[in-house]
């Protein structure tokens, strides 16, 4: 097999039905499979992916638990076809606009050094999204992205401008990630301890620290609709920042990290008085945004303890159509 695609679906199944659509007709590439991941949907929602039980070459995997982003996809790679050179981690509310899968593959083919690369995003309204974000450092914070382009424009380049020809980036957004095998387990895959937010952060810096280039591919082109299946609110705006110092304690020093925390207390905290929405998320981040208040420990199965789940493999049993 050449390329594994592995999305996830929570809650989110029309979304879904239409990324895998849009794979099917725009992919020419040859020997690829869709894996389709389902982070404990709803059982109706499940229901809704049962047709793609009858296509070849498609595989649903359901888990028990919602394991987020990272765990989500690690589970998918357990499944996919061993012998896979790339693997394509797409969200489900990303829709193929030409044959990506086909022409990444021919660009990573080509370059050799290249351990991650993305295609163009483009927004629901035709217009130009950001494929490729930076680093998480004090000095863009305080400063901002132009000040420190002045200073590191390799590093800081603009993620608004549009590119005519493949790009060294930092770090590659989660939507669409086109990874080569070899790379991904060299660094270890995804680091499951995210539930959700800077995944691609962390590997992207395992890759660089690896050798291996992260590049956007900007004459590729893919919808990203937005909104599959994470709405914004208080709970996963304290996941943001899980996440982010979870990142921050594996790559940081221990002042740096404490720098990160007061300013992100102080800029927070000075909208509380508008908003209690952002007096407890500053409390939050000053208790040093804990773990523990995950969304990860805030979930109950929608699978019976007696239904069986063989090798996590999707099951018709386990499907109400």
């Amino acid at each position: 097999m050449k390329l594994s695609i592995i999305i996830l679906n929570y809650n989110s199944s029309s979304y879904t039905l239409d990324c895998v659509a849009s794979i099917r007709n725009r992919t020419q590439l040859a020997d690829y499979e869709i894996i389709i991941v389902d982070n404990n949907s709803r059982p109706g929602d499940l229901g809704r992916l049962h047709s793609l039980t009858k296509l070849p070459n498609v595989k649903i995997a359901r888990s028990r638990i919602n394991l987020g982003f990272a765990g989500g996809n690690m589970l998918g790679l357990q499944i996919a076809d061993p012998s896979s050179t790339y693997y394509f981690f797409l969200n489900n509310d990303c829709q193929l606009l030409d044959d990506v899968c086909g022409r990444l593959y021919a660009f990573m083919e080509e370059n050799t050094a290249v351990g991650i690369c993305t295609g163009q995003g483009i927004n629901g309204h035709d217009g130009h999204e950001p494929s490729f974000n930076h680093f998480p450092t004090l000095g863009m914070k305080v400063l901002g992205h132009s000040v420190m382009r002045v200073f590191n424009p390799a590093e800081y380049m603009s993620r608004h401008r549009v590119y005519d020809h493949p790009m060294v980036v930092p770090v590659i957004t989660g939507s669409a990630m086109f990874v080569r095998a070899t790379a991904l387990w060299q660094v270890g895959g995804f680091d499951p301890a995210y539930f959700l937010y800077c995944e691609e952060e962390d590997l992207c810096l395992r890759l660089r620290e690896g050798k291996w280039k992260a590049m956007l591919v900007p004459d590729v082109r893919y919808l990203h609709i937005g909104g599959g299946s994470t709405h914004r609110n208080l709970q996963t705006d304290k996941e943001y920042y899980i996440s982010l110092f979870y990142y921050l304690r594996k790559n940081e020093n221990v002042f740096k990290r404490s720098l990160f925390q007061l300013y992100y207390t102080i800029k927070i905290g000075r909208k509380a008085l508008k908003n209690k929405h952002f007096a407890q998320l500053a409390w939050f981040i000053l208790r040093g945004a804990p773990g523990r208040e995950s969304l990860r420990y805030r979930q109950g199965s929608t699978v019976s303890p007696h239904q069986p789940v063989e090798d996590y493999q999707l099951t018709q049993s386990l499907i109400t159509p």
